[in-house]
């Protein structure tokens, strides 16, 4: 057996039992005794979900503040829990009172966490599977990302995937799909992310897409990206709806980038041909209808109308190259 310090043994075995303590009577469990940076930061979590308000918290890079917003998020959720439940603990030891302590509210806020990357989704979940929290978790991603069916898998784009996928789920012609139970695969496995739900679908034949969907219905708590929950779109898309929930946005830094692409779309050179191929098209056609003289659809404003649009187009693509080819 290797020798090990032991001030590292220490070290580790300290680490594998949660200290607890409370934080304006919410009873926090953490896995380890917090510095001060990271009780102060917890504190100031528990605060503002009890106040119901906004809040920008910052704290130095290894800190350990997704630690302490998992915790002290989850173990708030845990008291509200308790109070709707109205089972409120009084004095020491394992009295009771049933009736519903004040200030409890009404039902248990969801919790959605949202991240720039799926990447560093994981290892906020790495952190989640650190703590002794369990809460019941989905992570939402791309049919792209999680689906595991070969002959979709084959597929060149992602347009075609998800064609396909949505044809054979209709057809209920996928296995995977027709397999999905998320409540069997969620009592051994209860915290997954991707990389874990893909893994989980090959070995159970279950489609981890709907799988997470599936997933996403009773989880205490739900990890995506930014853009799933900041694109109006794609949140319809995937049902997720942020009423009464407590929305975490880490990194949060990165927001505003994440906005501009959510409203922007990208405009080609291609793209501005193809609108004045179509307006030359309609141009004939309003030529031909003049020429015959059809006073009803022909209209000398509206062949000048046309003209005038094709010319702003053109105007714009020379704009488009001439940017282009200066790189």
């Amino acid at each position: 057996m290797p020798a090990y310090s032991k001030s590292w043994c220490t070290s580790i075995c300290y680490r594998m039992e949660s200290v607890e303590f409370t934080i304006d009577n919410v009873n926090v469990k953490f896995p380890f005794k917090p510095y001060p940076c990271q009780f102060v930061y917890m504190e100031k979590v528990i605060q503002c979900l009890q106040q119901s308000t906004n809040a920008i918290l910052e704290s130095p890079t290894g800190t350990g503040k997704t630690l302490c917003l998992l915790c002290a998020t989850l173990a708030w959720r845990e008291e509200q829990l308790r109070c709707r439940n109205g089972m409120a603990a009084v004095g020491e030891g394992n009295v009771w009172d049933t009736r519903t302590p004040s200030g409890c509210g009404e039902g248990v806020s969801k919790i959605i966490y949202a991240s720039r990357t799926h990447s560093q989704l994981a290892q906020v979940i790495r952190e989640l599977k650190n703590t002794s929290y369990r809460p019941r978790v989905a992570i939402i991603g791309s049919r792209e990302q999680m689906c595991i069916h070969p002959e979709v898998q084959r597929k060149e784009t992602n347009t075609e995937k998800v064609h396909l996928c949505r044809a054979k789920v209709k057809a209920n012609s996928c296995i995977y799909y027709n397999n999905v139970d998320a409540k069997r695969l969620q009592s051994s496995e209860p915290i997954m992310d991707i990389e874990d739900l893909v893994v989980a679908g090959n070995r159970h034949r279950m489609c981890p897409y709907y799988l997470a969907r599936e997933l996403k219905q009773d989880a205490d708590i739900i990890f995506m990206p930014y853009n799933y929950l900041l694109d109006a779109k794609t949140r319809k898309m995937h049902g997720v709806d942020v009423r009464g929930a407590v929305v975490i946005l880490d990194e949060a830094h990165n927001i505003e980038k994440v906005c501009e692409e959510a409203t922007s779309f990208d405009l080609t050179s291609l793209d501005i041909a193809y609108c004045i191929a179509d307006v030359d098209y309609l141009l004939q056609m309003k030529k031909e209808e003049l020429v015959e003289g059809d006073g009803e659809s022909a209209s000398d404003d509206d062949f000048k109308a046309l003209l005038n649009l094709k010319g702003k187009m053109a105007t714009t693509l020379a704009v488009h190259i001439q940017y282009r080819n200066s790189f």
